[in-house]
């Protein structure tokens, strides 16, 4: 029985707002994915060193941290529509910008800027489920639009690989720009008739039983202080996978951009397909054990990239970091989610969010450096301990409340 109502109100997510907001997304995401392919090969193209590579692409990461709590404030203050569309109409500039850049600087500024309004969609995605869905489909939810944003962006990434074999880069960057425009558009349309004042209107009473039971747990503070760390080790890991990777592939094994897009495909696909699983095992089975699983599971899948030989090898840790990343992403997101207030949700979420960028931030320049001193497979021996880290993080901090199964 309990099983047939799950699957009831997990249907009536996919044909809601929610999951027309997550369809939306889609487009911008792609579009980011195949940014995230152009980058390194286009640096690669201007012979830039690889201390210079990894502090450009970590510009991803610090855009991101300079502009995500801003748009969770804006989100809170405006509702979830309108700058959700203003963020996308500037993202699809900012990556006119970055095609027209010619050298290492303009594309580190360019990039900058660029993630800055992309990352908009994490407070206004996260939040609005956040606050629309069930706690039993809490993390399946949020579990649902990571999954939309890992898959999409490997699509991107794929389809990027595939087309620079075949066309210039500043052209493929070029189309892609049109990509965040349609989500913008389709933003418009998902968000019509949609009230904001109502909407926080009704969350006077779910605020009084979050915010008692965050004090019994230690309070809203601690459980970001733990989830912060977690997400910082963890994408620690990830921003260095979605930067080093392409290059791991190309540079170290001497394949192609395309054999490097697959690599990314793979990665984004298959943690994509597990991501809504791996929110149904913590909805079910608990937070925390997934955590730990999580975070265990991504450091085999570092050190498998780390050892690689051939390409199989290195899908095979594509595929074991991509199954740790679905159990302890979902997790992570629901805890903060379950513990916060409705009325500042959005910007709690964007400030959980900076931590991430920190990590997506610090990950490419930790890699680059390790690279320089000891080899690329260096890189991701350093993310491996990451990920390890966050396990323990997890098994010794977050209450035991976490660990069990949120009642029907």
């Amino acid at each position: 029985m309990g099983d047939l109502w799950y699957a009831t109100i997990a249907d009536s997510l996919i044909r809601s707002r929610s999951g027309g907001l997550i369809a939306a997304l889609t487009f911008s995401t792609v579009a980011a994915g195949v940014v995230q392919i152009c980058l390194p090969l286009e640096l690669r193209q201007l012979h830039a060193s690889p201390n210079q590579i990894g502090l450009t692409l970590a510009m991803f990461g610090f855009g991101m941290f300079a502009f995500e709590w801003l748009w969770g404030i804006l989100a809170d203050r405006f509702g979830y529509g309108g700058p959700l569309v203003v963020s996308q109409l500037l993202y699809a500039a900012c990556i006119v910008l970055l095609a027209k850049a010619d050298s290492v600087l303009p594309i580190a500024i360019s990039y900058l800027l660029a993630s800055g309004m992309f990352v908009a969609a994490g407070p206004v995605a996260r939040s609005y489920l956040g606050t629309s869905l069930h706690s039993r489909l809490r993390a399946t939810g949020l579990a649902l639009v990571s999954a939309q944003w890992v898959i999409a962006e490997a699509i991107g990434a794929g389809a990027g690989g595939q087309l620079i074999d075949h066309f210039p880069i500043r052209g493929v960057l070029y189309v892609s720009a049109v990509l965040p425009a349609l989500t913008a558009l389709l933003a418009l349309w998902v968000f019509r008739g949609h009230s904001h004042s109502r909407h926080r209107a009704g969350s006077a009473g779910d605020d009084a039983a979050r915010i008692e039971e965050s004090r019994a747990g230690g309070g809203v503070l601690r459980v970001l202080l733990i989830t912060a760390s977690m997400a910082l080790l963890i994408m620690l890991g990830a921003g260095g996978e979605l930067a080093l990777l392409p290059l791991l592939v190309t540079n170290h094994l001497h394949l192609s951009a395309a054999s490097a897009g697959t690599a990314m495909l793979v990665v984004g696909v298959v943690g994509g397909l597990l991501m809504v699983p791996g929110g149904y095992v913590a909805d079910r089975w608990g937070r925390k054990q997934a955590m730990i699983a999580g975070g265990v599971i991504s450091a085999a899948g570092f050190v498998v990239y780390a050892i690689a030989g051939t390409f199989a090898e290195v899908l095979i840790g594509a595929a074991t970091r991509a199954l740790g990343s679905a159990l302890i992403w979902p997790a992570a997101i629901a805890w903060v989610s379950d513990s916060i207030p409705r009325r500042r949700h959005a910007f709690f979420m964007g400030i959980f969010g900076e931590f991430e960028n920190v990590g997506v931030t610090i990950g490419p320049v930790l890699g680059g450096l390790a690279w320089s001193l000891a080899g690329i497979q260096s890189a991701f021996y350093v993310y491996a301990a990451a990920a390890l880290l966050a396990a323990v993080v997890a098994a010794t901090t977050v209450d035991k409340r976490a660990a069990a199964p949120v009642a029907a």
